[in-house]
């Protein structure tokens, strides 16, 4: 793809354009313009090796899975004095996901930064260049890519001062989309995702979503996307402003999300949470929340879920 090509794209997508018409938006414009899933860790594994010598490469499937749940709960910061730091923060329920991001990335550390919340940090020259080679050209949200550009620009600043001098890097923006065939989407769901069931107190009636929530008008069509990756559901305005879900109502339509989650994992407190899910998905499906009975043990199920998504 060229120059061109890849900033059209970028602008058709900060438009808000329905990506189930790229390809007549294409046509009308006479370019070829390829979104794609291919992420791209050759430059960070050099950079790595060079870095922690014989350590062993974290996958690509973890590396995939990170950018998905970076792009949820992570920060890219510039303070006011031009220093940089890389953050992702969780609740401390939710440590172990953080200690499983340091221990397999290798580097980086994990900080309490109150009663309830804590972080994976990193701060260091050489750390922070490593991030920027490990997202540079993967990010799929366009919002993210803004903000990540704007730290390239700080690091550039940065990398000039002090005792350890390094290069400066250029921004590479990304024309990928999500896709069924690697961890991204995962990692995403990690951050923002919900698996969520209601059994009904006033009927025999149910609901069974499954909800991926992001910030920010210039990502729908990203969300949009999901729609025709699932093969259903819809992208709706969230009660909070400026935040949309794509969400998938029922049980045949949120079937179509298990052959994805069952082949990539969910390293989360989510991954108990989508393992009940799909536990209450049988029972429901076997009409078991027509017994008074079972369908008591049902809610009880269903809070511990609900519970499990906050």
């Amino acid at each position: 793809m060229g120059v061109g090509s890849e900033l059209l794209f970028i602008l058709f997508l900060a438009l808000g354009s329905n990506l189930t018409n790229l390809g007549l938006w294409c046509r009308l414009t006479s370019l070829t313009i390829t979104p794609n899933n291919k992420f791209n860790f050759q430059e960070f594994y050099t950079k790595y090796k060079a870095l922690l010598g014989d350590r062993p490469l974290p996958s690509k499937e973890f590396l995939t899975w990170l950018i998905g749940f970076t792009e949820g709960d992570g920060s890219f910061i510039v303070n006011k004095r031009g220093d940089l730091a890389f953050v992702i923060t969780q609740s401390q329920c939710d440590i172990q996901t953080l200690e499983f991001i340091k221990e397999t990335l290798g580097f980086g550390k994990v900080i309490s930064q109150s009663q309830s919340t804590s972080r994976f940090v990193c701060q260091s020259k050489l750390e922070i260049e490593l991030i920027i080679y490990l997202f540079n050209g993967n990010l799929v949200f366009p919002s993210r890519q803004k903000s990540f550009e704007k730290f390239i620009d700080g690091f550039n600043i940065w990398c000039s001062k002090g005792r350890i001098k390094l290069n400066q890097i250029t921004f590479i923006p990304s024309t990928i989309l999500p896709d069924l065939t690697n961890s991204w989407l995962a990692g995403f769901t990690d951050s923002e995702g919900c698996f969520t069931v209601s059994i009904l107190s006033n009927s025999w009636a149910f609901r069974f979503r499954f909800i991926l929530t992001q910030k920010g008008e210039i990502n729908i069509p990203i969300l949009n996307h999901l729609v025709t990756l699932f093969k259903g559901g819809r992208v709706e305005p969230h009660s909070v402003k400026n935040v949309y879900e794509y969400r998938i109502n029922g049980l045949k339509a949120c079937s179509n999300v298990f052959n994805y989650f069952d082949e990539f994992n969910l390293y989360s407190k989510k991954a108990v949470s989508y393992a009940l899910w799909k536990q209450l998905y049988t029972r429901l499906q076997n009409k078991e929340h027509l017994d008074p009975e079972l369908r008591v043990v049902l809610k009880e199920k269903a809070s511990i879920i609900n519970k499990s998504n906050k």
